[in-house]
């Protein structure tokens, strides 16, 4: 997962858990139960975990480009340690 990846999880699961959380909240407030409520934040954490723990392709869309290692031709000898 690169870091684009990270940041949409990220987004993916805070809006799931959030809009699961409202709808619960008001459909448990209109009926006068507050198991709606748990059940829909605990369905929708479940939801964002199926959605943002595995590896999905969406995640690797934005691979990290590495520099190439620098290789020195001639190794630079130490003088002053010759004495």
């Amino acid at each position: 997962m690169d870091f684009e990846g990270q940041k949409l999880a990220e987004y993916i699961y805070q809006y799931t858990i959030i809009a699961f959380g409202i709808v619960g909240w008001i459909i448990g407030f209109a009926k006068q139960d507050f198991s709606f409520t748990f059940y829909s934040v605990a369905l929708g954490t479940f939801l964002s975990l199926i959605l943002c723990l595995p590896n999905w392709k969406i995640y690797c869309q934005h691979p990290l480009s590495w520099q190439k290692p620098i290789v020195q031709s001639n190794p630079t000898t130490d003088k002053s340690k010759s004495k």
